[in-house]
């Protein structure tokens, strides 16, 4: 297991290209801007699929109406979940599995009509017989050619059968409750998985306004660089790089607007439909409103202790354990004698005019003294799978603690990234606020001015980066946790 890496299309842009972005852009678009991109939506792969998102409701009350929120987000993604719905069907087959198990402990009624013609001497007599036909004058060895139409009705009981049938059911209970605990599981990763989808939206979304202030404040400096070589202040080379980096500066918004784009569309896949444009948020609320716990971290081991308890990859192991001892229990009963009742009935016709009833009742205890090894099999072979279950428990444990400890630290390196790249994005706005008026003035050349607004934009991207880092963070440490899998709407929003 360990932590899980989310792999969103926003990891598959080049690093060049981040690099790129990175150098022209600054937080302050993403406050009090007014987002008007808007990307024209693609159909989905499949007429089944579009079929569906058609259908389905655009939202928890039916309506598309408002921004799109992260709790809104995780409970259209747990209704619209293919993956959840293959774990309820799951689930429902399992307790059919019960029910099946369960039907052994009653009798069975068969009903059967049976119509032959022979002549057999053997069988043409047990039909005479058994139609009250019988006469001292009839030729055994040539009975002649006889029919017969029976009907039947039988009833079977299995009275004991070594514990077996006990055993397979409390098995199928187990394996019941082992799905049920992977819906749960399912559960906790998907909303772990559609709270990191979501903030990357917005941190996409957030790039977009960064990209579009680092243009405009590129645009500001080209024309106070066309002012200086008008007034032959500066030379035309000066004039031509102030030019180049207005031309980065448009490929940047170029490269997160696209990059939104692709990160929506991976919302949308979870959502199983499309977003619309009313519903894309502000992501200049989310970056302002207060969610980080300034409280003390728990200790490591307690959070160990508290995700092996919560984790429902825990209790889904832990009853497959108790469904595997079940079943060597099961396999043992095949040492034992089986006892079993039975009783029929039965009506013999030769012309459907008349018929003879007969009837028999009867109990049977059979005890398998020697089948070439197949119990003994059969037992081993219970006992190994119940070894493995037992040893995939103890891996599971060893990954729920790994996981545990990893998202902890980074949910840590996090709270203490952002800290300092709120201090450096501080640093860098008065840094470039200094040389811009000393550029104003003529003091320093272009140069210092293009590395102080690249110093800041970094600062900027980094801080912005660093909030939605913090955020993704503890999502990812309630699911190292298990809070997603209880609870799901209420531990969703970030405290």
């Amino acid at each position: 297991m360990g932590r899980r890496l989310f792999r969103s299309t926003w990891g598959k842009i080049p690093g060049s290209l981040l690099l790129l972005l990175a150098i022209g852009m600054g937080l302050q678009g993403c406050a009090g801007q007014d987002h008007t991109f808007t990307m024209e939506k693609d159909p989905l792969p499949t007429k089944l699929i579009v079929k569906q998102i058609e259908e389905s409701p655009p939202g928890p009350a039916g309506v598309r109406t408002g921004p799109l929120t992260v709790d809104l987000a995780i409970e259209e993604a747990l209704r619209a979940s293919p993956e959840l719905e293959q774990i309820q069907q799951r689930i429902g087959a399992a307790s059919e599995h019960v029910k099946q198990a369960e039907a052994s402990f009653y009798p069975r009624l068969v009903l059967s009509e049976d119509f032959n013609v022979t002549d057999n001497p053997v069988y043409a007599l047990m039909d005479i017989i058994n139609q009250r036909r019988f006469t001292p004058t009839i030729n055994f060895n040539d009975p002649g050619q006889q029919q017969n139409s029976a009907s039947r009705i039988q009833a079977e009981w299995v009275l004991f059968q070594g514990g077996s049938r006990w055993y397979d059911r409390k098995a199928a209970l187990g394996q019941h409750s082992s799905i049920e605990a992977e819906l749960q599981a399912g559960r906790n990763r998907l909303v772990a998985k559609v709270s990191e989808t979501y903030y990357r939206w917005l941190n996409g979304l957030c790039f977009i306004g960064v990209a579009e202030r680092a243009l405009g404040a590129a645009k500001t400096d080209e024309r106070l660089g066309e002012a200086r070589v008008h007034a032959e202040m500066a030379l035309p080379s000066e004039m031509l790089r102030l030019k180049v980096r207005t031309a980065e500066a448009r490929d940047h918004l170029v490269a997160a607007r696209t990059g939104a784009r692709k990160l929506q569309a991976g919302l949308e896949r979870l959502l199983a439909r499309s977003i619309t444009p009313e519903e894309i948020p502000d992501p200049a609320l989310v970056v302002s409103s207060p969610s980080i716990s300034e409280k003390d971290p728990e200790d490591t081991n307690s959070l160990v202790k508290k995700a092996l308890n919560n984790r429902p990859e825990m209790a889904a192991v832990r009853s497959l354990i108790q469904s595997a001892g079940e079943r060597v229990k099961s396999a043992r009963g095949g040492l034992l004698p089986k006892v079993a009742a039975s009783a029929w009935s039965q009506w013999d016709s030769e012309d459907l005019n008349k018929n003879a009833e007969s009837w028999m009742v009867g109990i049977q205890a059979t005890w398998p003294i020697f089948e070439g090894g197949a119990t003994s099999s059969r037992i081993r072979e219970a006992r190994n799978h119940l070894k493995e279950i037992e040893a995939r428990g103890k891996e599971i444990a060893l990954d729920i603690a790994l996981e545990v400890n990893q998202s902890a630290l980074a949910a840590q390196e996090a709270t203490e990234k952002m800290k300092v790249a709120e201090e450096r994005k501080q640093w860098a706005e008065k840094a470039l606020e200094e040389v811009r008026n000393l550029y104003r003035n003529q003091v320093v050349a272009v140069d210092s001015l293009l590395q102080a607004e690249v110093a800041w934009n970094q600062a900027e991207v980094s801080y912005t980066a660093a909030l939605f880092e913090v955020r993704i963070s503890q999502a990812l440490l309630k699911q190292s946790l298990g809070d997603f899998a209880e609870g799901i709407l209420t531990e969703a929003r970030d405290e």
